[in-house]
């Protein structure tokens, strides 16, 4: 099922991506202006437990069930969420310490970036 596989993860991501920047974003209210989560996380998390369910030991030679390959896919699905996730906050510790916060004052931020930090302007 090598090509068909391929195919059924693209489809079946394509949707959840989808549901995940339309709908899930919208219920749990986090803030994803690109909807870099919601297509390369979410996608990505869905596209590698789906690569268990249509794996084919034919291809990489093994006796592996579905079902063991799906566990296998979703334990490095959550490894690779919790790496990241711990990874992420110390970066922001580190660089929120080094530039003396993470985010500008509100006046600043109500002004706009373009024109105070960058002094771009639109005339």
């Amino acid at each position: 099922m090598a090509t068909g596989g391929a195919v059924i993860i693209g489809i079946v991501t394509a949707v959840a991506c989808y549901l995940a920047v339309a709908v899930i974003k919208r219920k749990l209210d986090y803030d994803d202006s690109l909807d870099a989560f919601g297509i390369h996380g979410f996608g990505g998390i869905v596209g590698a437990i789906l690569t268990g369910l249509v794996f084919d030991n034919q291809i990489f030679g093994g006796d592996a069930s579905i079902g063991s390959q799906v566990w296998i896919q979703t334990k490095d699905a959550l490894t690779t969420i919790v790496y990241s996730g711990v990874m992420s906050w110390v970066i922001l510790k580190i660089v929120g310490k080094i530039c003396g916060g993470l985010r500008v004052d509100r006046d600043t931020e109500r002004e706009g970036l373009d024109l105070t930090i960058h002094g771009e302007r639109v005339e």
